[in-house]
C-alpha cells in the first residue's frame, strides 16, 4: 500500500495522529471545567473533590506510563490506541449514570489513567520514530488537534450540557470519542518506517546516510538515539524534566480552571466557552509556526523564550475582570501557548533520538503526570479556601517562569563527548 502512495507514508501518521490528539481532548482540562459546576452543584461536591478524581487518574495514569512507553517501542501504538480510545469511550459515556461520588470517582480515575498513560505519550514517541529533519513541522500538524480539539470539544460539550444537562453532554461526549478515533487508529498506524521498508522523512538509503553526516557536526537534528539509561546520565535530562514538570503543573492548573475562573467573574457561560474557541484556534496558528521554527532554532531556545512569553500572559489573566480582558487574554496566551504542547513533545526526541522515545518517556511521564494532576487540585483547593484564583495564577506564572529558566541549563548534548554531559 505506501509504496503505491505518491507521498512518505509518515504523513498518514501524522494525520492519524493529529486525529488522536484531537480527541484525547475529550478527558483535557478545558473539556473537564465545563462538566465543573453542573456536576458539584448537583451532588454538592467542593471544587477540590471533583478536582480530586482527575489527579488520582492523572497520577495512575503517569504510573501505567511506566509499563506504555517500552510498549510503544516494542509493538508501536496501533492497538495500543485502539483498545484505549474503546476503553475511554465507555468511561465518559459511563459518567451520565453517576449517581454517588465513588461512581465518578472509579470512572474519572480510570479515563484519566488511560489518557494521561496510553494515549497522551503516544504522540512523540510515535512521530520521533517517522521524522528527523522534518520533525518539528510532523510534531506542530500532529499536535494541532490538541489545539483544534480544545477549541471545538468544550463548545461541542456546552451546547449539550446548555440544552440537555451534563448526562446527555457525556453521551454526546464519548460517542464522538469513538466515532473520530477506533477506525482511523485501527486502519493506519505503524510503529516505525523500517517496518514498512522506508527510512525516516521518506529519504533513500543514501540521503539518510549524507544526512547523518551533514548534522553530525550540529545540535540540531542529529539523531543520536540514545537509550534510556544513557539519557539519565546527562544533566540536559534533568533540566528538560524539570521544565516539563513545571508547564505540566501551570498548564494543567490553568486549562482545568479557565472556564469556571471566566463564568466566575460573572462572564456569560457561551461567551466563556466563545473565549476558550478563540484561545484554541489561535493556539493551532502559534504550534504550527513554532514546529517550523523548531527546525531553525534550537528546542532549548525556542521553548525558553515561548515559555516566558506564557508566563507574562499567565500573570495578567489574574487580573481580568470582565470580557474584554478575556478576548485579550485569549489572543496574548493563546498564540504563544500553542507551541508548548508540540515542544514538551519535541524535546526529548531532539535531545535523545528515536529509538527509545517510548522507554524514555515511560521513566519520565509518571514524574509529570504528578505534577499534571496536582495542578487542579492545588488550584481548587486554594480557590475553596480563599474563594479566588488570583493567588494559584500567580503561582502557576511563576512556574512558568522558572520552566522558562531550567529550559537554559539545558544543554546541547554531544555525541562523542556524552561523558562530558553526563552527571557523576
Amino acid at each position: 500500500m505506501h509504496k503505491k502512495l505518491p507521498f512518505f507514508y509518515g504523513w498518514i501518521i501524522v494525520a492519524t495522529m493529529s486525529i488522536v490528539t484531537m480527541a484525547q481532548t475529550a478527558e483535557f482540562n478545558p473539556v473537564l471545567g465545563v462538566f465543573l459546576k453542573p456536576m458539584t452543584q448537583e451532588f454538592g461536591w467542593t471544587r477540590a473533590t471533583f478536582a480530586g478524581a482527575i489527579t488520582i487518574g492523572t497520577i495512575t495514569g503517569g504510573l501505567c506510563a511506566i509499563v506504555i512507553g517500552p510498549l510503544l517501542d516494542k509493538i508501536g501504538p496501533r492497538w495500543i490506541l485502539f483498545w484505549g480510545f474503546f476503553l475511554m469511550g465507555w468511561t465518559i459515556v459511563g459518567l451520565s449514570a453517576v449517581g454517588e461520588l465513588w461512581h465518578f470517582y472509579a470512572l474519572m480515575i480510570s479515563s484519566r489513567t488511560l489518557v494521561s498513560g496510553i494515549i497522551a505519550i503516544s504522540t512523540g514517541v510515535v512521530i520521533s520514530k517517522w521524522f528527523i529533519v522534518k520533525r518539528g513541522r510532523a510534531m506542530a500538524f500532529a499536535t494541532m488537534g490538541t489545539r483544534i480539539g480544545n477549541s471545538f470539544m468544550p463548545l461541542f460539550v456546552q451546547s449539550l450540557v446548555g440544552v440537555y444537562g451534563w448526562r446527555i453532554g457525556a453521551i454526546g461526549l464519548g460517542s464522538l470519542t469513538w466515532a473520530l478515533t477506533l477506525i482511523p487508529t485501527s486502519l493506519f498506524l505503524r510503529r516505525k518506517p523500517e517496518d514498512l521498508g522506508l527510512l525516516p522523512d521518506g529519504l533513500t538509503q543514501k540521503q539518510f546516510e549524507n544526512q547523518k553526516i551533514a548534522s553530525s557536526s550540529t545540535d540540531q537534528n542529529h539523531d543520536i538515539s540514545l537509550g534510556a539509561k544513557e539519557a539519565l546520565r546527562t544533566k540536559s535530562f534533568y533540566f528538560i524534566l524539570f521544565a516539563t514538570c513545571c508547564l505540566y503543573y501551570g498548564g494543567a492548573g490553568i486549562n482545568f480552571n479557565l472556564f469556571p475562573f471566566l463564568t466566575d467573574q460573572g462572564i456569560n457561560p457561551e461567551v466563556a466557552v466563545r473565549v476558550l474557541t478563540i484561545w484554541s484556534l489561535l493556539s493551532v496558528i502559534g504550534g504550527l509556526t513554532t514546529g517550523f521554527l523548531a527546525e531553525k532554532i534550537h528546542v532549548r531556545w525556542l521553548m525558553s523564550i515561548i515559555i516566558f512569553l506564557v508566563s507574562l500572559t499567565v500573570g495578567f489573566l489574574s487580573t481580568i475582570t470582565d470580557v474584554k480582558g478575556a478576548y485579550i487574554f485569549a489572543v496574548a496566551h493563546g498564540i504563544p501557548w500553542g507551541g508548548v504542547p508540540m515542544l514538551q513533545q519535541l524535546v526529548w526526541a531532539d535531545y535523545f533520538g528515536r529509538e527509545s522515545q517510548g522507554s524514555i518517556r515511560g521513566i519520565t511521564t509518571p514524574i509529570q503526570m504528578f505534577m499534571n494532576g496536582m495542578g487542579p487540585l492545588t488550584a481548587t483547593l486554594i480557590f475553596d479556601s480563599t474563594g479566588s484564583y488570583v493567588l494559584i495564577f500567580r503561582i502557576f506564572a511563576l512556574a512558568f517562569m522558572l520552566a522558562s529558566i531550567g529550559m537554559l541549563g539545558a544543554r546541547p548534548i554531544k555525541f562523542n563527548h556524552l561523558n562530558e554531559s553526563s552527571i557523576p
